[in-house]
């Protein structure tokens, strides 16, 4: 714990600045270059991070992945609603095995609030900004989120993470907790998927997770 905030204190944001901006400034934005620049960086640098973890776009800004243990890994990009060319990230984890049918985004974070205590907004005002905030971005994005995912991709890391979430929603950590029983998720997982119509990509374990599902199933098995 200590080298983890030891690694967030460490870490250099580029490109933030107050989500919103005042009036005379946003008169200055050329929006729909903003916009574009928006979309370009979105694709060559949280895209290409992201697609070659395994996740699939969603929706307009969203990325999913499906985990080995039958979690959903949830990961936006919020724009700031006014029209002030900012944008945060967001990320979250649910058990697609639950019955909803729609997401629950209750276990997770605010980026910069997980890195910092604060809210972060990246700025997009124009080409320059674009990149810098993408770029400064996806690099939050590996260094804490993605390491974030993987230490819950473990029933073991999951259960503990269900423990300190607890705290702050007690019900909800107890109905996940009480699910993780369930000895046959898997038609469970695949309704799950079709009622938040996710992408069908996540109908199928790659090949290493599927791997490494079996390997723990008959690790569990000799328990038993």
């Amino acid at each position: 714990m200590g080298a983890e905030l030891l690694e967030k204190e460490k870490f250099i944001f580029a490109g933030n600045r107050p989500h919103l901006r005042m009036d005379d400034e946003m008169a200055r934005i050329d929006r729909k270059g903003a916009d574009l620049a928006f979309k370009k960086y979105k694709k060559k640098i949280m895209d290409g991070l992201l697609l070659k973890q395994g996740f699939s776009r969603w929706k307009s800004s969203a990325y999913v992945r499906r985990n080995r243990i039958g979690l959903l890994e949830y990961l936006d990009l919020q724009k700031e609603r006014y029209g002030s060319k900012t944008f945060c990230v967001n990320f979250a984890a649910m058990p697609l095995y639950c019955g909803y049918s729609w997401p629950v985004m209750s276990m997770g974070d605010r980026l910069g609030v997980f890195i910092t205590g604060k809210d972060v907004w990246w700025d997009y005002c124009d080409e320059k900004a674009a990149e810098q905030s993408f770029e400064n971005a996806a690099a939050a994005v590996e260094q804490f989120v993605l390491p974030w995912f993987q230490e819950i991709s473990s029933e073991k890391g999951y259960r503990k993470m269900l423990a300190e979430f607890a705290e702050s929603l007690p019900e909800l950590a107890a109905e996940w907790l009480d699910a993780l029983e369930l000895r046959e998720k898997e038609p469970l997982i695949q309704s799950g998927i079709q009622q938040l119509k996710l992408p069908k990509k996540l109908s199928k374990l790659q090949r290493a997770d599927r791997r490494t599902e079996q390997s723990d199933a008959e690790r569990q098995e000799k328990i038993w």
